[in-house]
């Protein structure tokens, strides 16, 4: 049985070309599973709760624990300083052109240092802890400033209706819920990706 270690960190060398494709590709591939949960999350309380319920604002939780296995494949099998921030960076960037509110590409941008020191220190479970910490500055507007993010949806052709259901959400108890659960996911979301890494994209040479 594949005992999971952490691969020696002291042994990475710069990021190389080679290294610079196989991560966009790998970050492709996280953006792809992030939107892919968080579509089939939206459909699954559409159905179940008749469109009451805005499921974009736990994107972080879903996150959490379906990207587990994409980010261990990121940190381990890429495994050269900086890839995790590049990533965490490029991500940011992308939510910055898809018309999310800037303060949540500035969030992920302090959790793509937060989660490359982890990085470093070896410790995946606090570095994908972090990265899912961020995602949830996507949504401080809606907790925090209000009238901003009222406005910000208002300029993205937001129907009124729509608006309000965004807003039905904002209330504080909410926003704990989001953070402790993202916070249990990301713990549960290592575990699982960690064992899908070691005894499925290791073995298959990814």
């Amino acid at each position: 049985m594949t005992e999971l270690k952490y691969i020696n960190k002291e042994e990475n060398k710069n990021l190389q070309i080679n290294d610079l494709i196989t991560l966009g590709l790998y970050t492709i591939l996280l953006i792809i599973v992030m939107g892919a949960g968080v579509g089939i999350g939206t459909l699954l309380t559409s159905v179940i709760f008749g469109g009451k319920v805005y499921f974009a604002t736990y994107t972080s939780v879903v996150v959490a624990l379906v990207c587990g296995g994409v980010y261990s494949l990121i940190f381990n099998k890429i495994n050269k300083n900086m890839s995790i921030f590049i990533m965490t960076a490029i991500i940011a960037l992308f939510m910055a052109l898809s018309g999310h509110a800037f303060i949540g590409s500035i969030a992920l941008f302090i959790a793509a240092i937060c989660a490359e020191f982890f990085f470093r220190k070896n410790n995946e479970y606090l570095s994908y802890l972090f990265f899912n910490l961020g995602n949830i500055g996507i949504i401080f507007p809606m907790f925090f400033m209000k009238d901003n993010y009222i406005k910000h949806l208002q300029g993205r052709n937001f129907p009124q209706e729509k608006i309000d259901l965004v807003m039905q959400s904002s209330d504080m108890k909410t926003f704990i819920f989001i953070v402790v659960f993202t916070i249990i996911f990301s713990l549960v979301g290592t575990y699982i990706g960690r064992k899908i890494y070691f005894k499925n994209f290791k073995k298959a040479g990814l």
